[in-house]
């Protein structure tokens, strides 16, 4: 394992005095790791190390803040429809889209679509996409925001046959906490709402009105999600019995009224062709190939992308139970909620990555485990380990579906893991050059803190490589 030393011209006085920086950086950030001294990299000494092994890969610090998530979405015409608070901003894509030379004839592809941000400007472009999304209420998002063929006139056809009135005969989902997530009054509304919708024969004119229910669930409940979905003991909410019929209502209006917009305004929309999948094992079909990915993957970090859509994945009977719900958890891209028996047969595998940094932060993170009282996980160097190796079969999916200079635009957040600093972004870059990608920039856009040490700086990346 290469010190720090190793990268360091000790005659120079400059790089010399990096070792003295970077102990005066830990003693400033609560003396982590008061023991280990300068072995424990910082995130500059990372990159400086970087760009000695990789030097012809250009680092940008530009801190541009390009919108890289999804709050400038929010006024969009179709993007509007859902908020996503872990997607990117039409702007960003758009910017990609132009930086690529992308135009009709091309397809880019999202191996992580979520809400479907890259697959919508895609379309507003004339280009043809792809979107991989393996949440399947998340892919029904996708799926209903990317079509633009159904007449508006027919949704509001089967949106004024519909009443609100009288007692509901659907029930709630028997797994949720339906008591608890709603006043009585509320949940009677809701369910009356459900049952209309499901009376709606038309499956392509249905998947608009399930689009629309799926977004009166929360602000309707005593739940917020900020960003983590929890209950809102402050009960900062105004929830009034009409409330979700209220939301309901706007929602269709808003959808009528986006899909006359796009459908003047853009006269022949790319193709979106988008698949419930896990990126990790999908294979595109042999005759599609692909001129671009933009894309961002979930971040290593406790965010739960399966519990915090719990209320909208419950309703939309996308899970029947909580088991159903942990075995999705456990298929997605790495979060430390899943289960512990799952982690423990992917233990018995051996390591399918040999990079050095990533051997040094996972045996980095294992006394940490025995000095920190109270942890949740005595797991962290394997949920490591996985998270990264998923990554890897990402990538490798991805590569046998490009073409032959194929561009990659990649969004990730570095991590702090139990104190341990994980510089993500490069370790994705290093597993992209094991691949066979070639590696091109890094761009550093935007500075974030730690939600453990808020004093410790963060950063979020933009990686460009290409087949």
């Amino acid at each position: 394992m290469n010190t720090l030393e190793d990268y360091l011209d000790i005659e120079n006085p400059r790089e010399a005095n990096m070792i003295t920086e970077v102990r005066s950086f830990y003693r400033k950030n609560f003396d982590l790791w008061k023991s280990m001294g300068y072995h424990f990299k910082t995130p500059d000494t990372y990159l400086f190390e970087f760009k000695k092994r990789y030097p012809g890969v250009v680092i940008e610090h530009s801190l541009l803040n390009r919108g890289l998530n999804f709050v400038n979405n929010k006024k969009k015409p179709i993007h509007r429809w859902t908020s996503y608070l872990e997607g990117f901003s039409d702007d960003f894509v758009y910017e990609i889209i132009n930086q690529f030379e992308l135009s009709e004839g091309h397809v880019i592809l999202d191996p992580f679509a979520g809400s479907g941000t890259v697959n919508v400007c895609a379309m507003m472009k004339s280009i043809d996409s792809i979107g991989i999304e393996i949440n399947p209420t998340i892919y029904r998002i996708l799926e209903t925001k990317t079509c633009w063929k159904t007449d508006p006139k027919l949704i509001l056809d089967e949106y004024n046959k519909m009443d609100f009135s009288g007692e509901p005969s659907t029930r709630a989902p028997s797994f949720m906490k339906v008591d608890r997530q709603f006043k009585p009054e509320i949940l009677k509304r809701i369910l009356k709402i459900k049952e209309q919708i499901e009376l709606i024969e038309d499956t392509s004119i249905k998947s608009y009105f399930d689009l629309a229910f799926i977004t009166i669930l929360l602000p309707s409940s005593n739940l917020r999600r900020s960003p983590s979905i929890g209950y809102d003991k402050k009960q900062t909410k105004n929830i009034y019995p009409e409330l979700p019929v209220e939301i309901f209502k706007k929602k269709i209006e808003m959808i009528v009224r986006d899909l006359r917009i796009v459908r003047k305004s853009v006269k022949k929309p790319g193709s979106s062709n988008n698949f419930c999948e896990d990126s990790k094992v999908f294979s595109l079909p042999e005759d599609i190939k692909v001129d671009a990915v933009i894309t961002s993957p979930p971040y290593l970090n406790s965010f739960d992308y399966v519990g915090n859509y719990k209320l909208e994945i419950g309703w939309m009977g996308d899970a029947k139970s909580t088991k159903d719900m942990q075995e999705l958890r456990d298929r997605m891209v790495l979060c430390d909620n899943v289960s512990r028996k799952m982690i423990k047969e992917y233990a018995q595998n051996p390591p399918l990555l040999s990079i050095d940094w990533l051997d040094y932060v996972t045996a980095a993170v294992e006394p940490r485990m025995r000095e920190r009282l109270g942890i949740r996980r005595r797991d962290y160097p394997i949920l490591l380990r996985k998270y990264f190796e998923d990554i890897y079969y990402v990538l490798r999916r991805m590569y046998d579906s490009m073409k032959s200079g194929a561009k990659v635009a990649w969004v990730v957040g570095d991590s702090l893991i139990l104190d341990v600093y994980i510089p993500t972004d490069l370790l994705t870059m290093m597993i992209a050059d094991v691949i066979g990608y070639r590696l091109k920039r890094l761009e550093i856009d935007r500075v974030r803190r730690s939600g453990v040490r808020r004093s410790f700086i963060l950063r979020e990346s933009i990686l460009f490589f290409e087949k």
